[in-house]
């Protein structure tokens, strides 16, 4: 930048001066200028390199990134299937826990396996604790064999010489004595009865006359009632199979018996029953209250069923192959029972609707323990304990020689049923059945909450039935009288593990039969036997 003066001076020295340095200045312009677009150029050129750099750099990065997110999106679905598999497994463990756990948690006493089903623990009985001492109780009288008036044998024991002195005392008085008496069995062997018919010839006629043997005695050697009625016994009411009733015989009568021989009065004697078990039939047809089950039985590999029908008097068993309603029309009972049926709450018993029904409360005693025990429910502990209360009522009720509960008392009982189903009515709402493309089906839940919510319903469905026993005291609590009728056939099972032919199992049912019926009626089991060997079957009475 030229300074004032020194313009002056170059002004003052002419025009050529002037121009000289106005081109002067143009050069020096022009030469910056150069220098400037170089530079410029230069960093221009450096930045274009930087910028592509960089931008490459970013498609890289974008690229990179593109990729990364498709790798999330893709891990993504993958943890949501993997989230979606474990839930799954989750629900399936436990859905497979429960089940085991209801499964062995399950056993006589909360459920209707069998006593033979239960596992080597202790038992907890549906009994309440009385509050008594174990044994004797105080004021029990108690009882002792009494000694007879008139003994079979009669042995003197005298002594034969003075304790004191030696002196003998075969001549002394005797002045008191002191009795004790044995009862025992006498010798067991047996008799044999020898039966001769004589012929005779008439002396006016010539004709030969031959008297008859007593009715029962058609063979040149048989065995008599005795024989027979011990047989039927030991079979029928012990339960022995015919090897080892054969052995009995054997050891205690000195008697051999073949097992075709021992069938073959087994037969007879079931035979021989028929007639009473018509009045059987009968009479708990016209039964006020009947109590009704059924349990399988094993005949020739076969599962079939035996059905019970039964009052506190009477018992009456069928044998047949199914279980359900073709079963129960066979028996012929229920078609035209217009009284009260007793029942577990089989669905076929349902059905008969002429007659009113009453559920076993045993059964739901046993389920309420077992959702006592797999989920700790209130609700089931409160239900327990109100049937518990009603049943104690009824019967302190009953003893007074009552036939009906007061109403108060009664409403309250109403109440307390009432709220409890509905407390646990709202723990097992209604099962919402879910979409599954164009069919629907029901969630999954566990074996246990299944149980309770069945049981629920049916608290809630069948109150009155479960309930009769309150309104009706004729009705009893539960229906353990059939189910004791039923338990000899399982020992029986048990013991022989099934029966050969269908056959057998119907003569087994009916000798049970009569011979239940007879023992509930006060009978000699025994002597209900020999009867039916001799000649004169005792016959059972309808009402007593």
């Amino acid at each position: 930048m030229l300074r004032k003066t020194e313009v002056r001076v170059i002004y003052d020295q002419g025009v050529e001066a002037v121009a000289a340095t106005i081109r002067q200045l143009y050069e020096m312009v022009e030469v910056e200028d150069e220098r400037v677009h170089r530079l410029v150029a230069s960093a221009t050129a450096a930045h274009l390199q930087k910028i592509e750099q960089l931008t490459g750099r970013i498609n890289r990065l974008e690229e990179e990134l593109s990729n990364r997110v498709r790798q999330v999106h893709q891990l993504s679905l993958t943890v949501k299937d993997l989230t979606r598999q474990l839930k799954s497994a989750h629900q399936q463990t436990r859905l497979a826990k429960d089940a085991h756990l209801a499964t062995v948690m399950k056993n006589s006493q909360n459920s209707s396996l069998p006593p033979s089903r239960d596992p080597c623990k202790r038992r907890k009985s549906l009994r309440e604790k009385s509050g008594r001492k174990p044994g004797r109780q105080v004021g029990h009288r108690g009882a002792t064999r009494e000694m007879v008036e008139q003994p079979n044998h009669l042995v003197i024991h005298a002594p034969e010489s003075c304790h004191l002195c030696g002196s003998s005392l075969n001549e002394a008085e005797v002045e008191g004595s002191e009795r004790r008496q044995v009862h025992d069995l006498p010798p067991q062997r047996i008799e044999v009865t020898e039966h001769q018919a004589k012929t005779k010839v008439c002396g006016r006629c010539g004709m030969k006359n031959t008297a008859k043997f007593p009715a029962g005695i058609n063979a040149p050697v048989q065995y008599g009632a005795g024989v027979r009625s011990v047989v039927a016994y030991l079979v029928g009411y012990q339960l022995l199979p015919y090897e080892r009733c054969a052995e009995a015989m054997g050891d205690l009568f000195n008697c051999q018996l073949s097992a075709g021989t021992l069938a073959s009065i087994f037969k007879e004697c079931a035979r021989e029953t028929v007639e009473p078990l018509l009045l059987i039939k009968e009479g708990i047809s016209k039964s006020e209250v009947i109590g009704v089950d059924e349990t399988n039985l094993r005949v020739n590999q076969k599962q079939q069923w035996v059905h019970v029908s039964s009052t506190e008097k009477l018992t009456l068993l069928c044998h047949d192959k199914r279980r359900g309603t073709t079963a129960i029309e066979n028996i012929g009972i229920l078609s035209n029972y217009k009284g009260v049926c007793v029942h577990d709450g089989f669905s076929a018993y349902d059905q008969y609707g002429q007659c009113r029904h009453s559920l076993c409360n045993a059964h739901i005693l046993r389920e309420l323990n077992y959702v006592i025990e797999t989920s700790k429910a209130s609700w089931a502990q409160e239900m327990k304990q109100l049937l518990l209360d009603i049943k104690a009522a009824v019967s302190q009720a009953s003893g007074s020689g009552k036939t009906r509960l007061a109403v108060r008392q009664k409403v309250e009982f109403l109440v307390r049923y009432e709220r409890i189903v509905l407390e646990a009515g709202k723990l097992y709402e209604p099962l919402r059945k879910k979409k599954r493309g164009a069919k629907t089906r029901r969630p999954k839940e566990s074996p246990i909450v299944a149980a309770a919510r069945k049981l629920v319903n049916r608290l809630v469905a069948r109150r009155d039935e479960i309930l009769l026993f309150m309104t009706d005291f004729r009705v009893p609590f539960d229906n353990n009288q059939a189910e004791r009728d039923l338990r000899m056939l399982k020992v029986k099972q048990k013991v022989s593990g099934c029966f050969r032919t269908e056959t057998g199992a119907d003569e087994f049912c009916r000798m049970r039969s009569y011979v239940s019926t007879m023992k509930k009626q006060g009978h000699n089991v025994m002597e209900t036997i020999k009867s039916v060997f001799g000649g004169k079957v005792l016959m059972p009475a309808l009402r007593c």
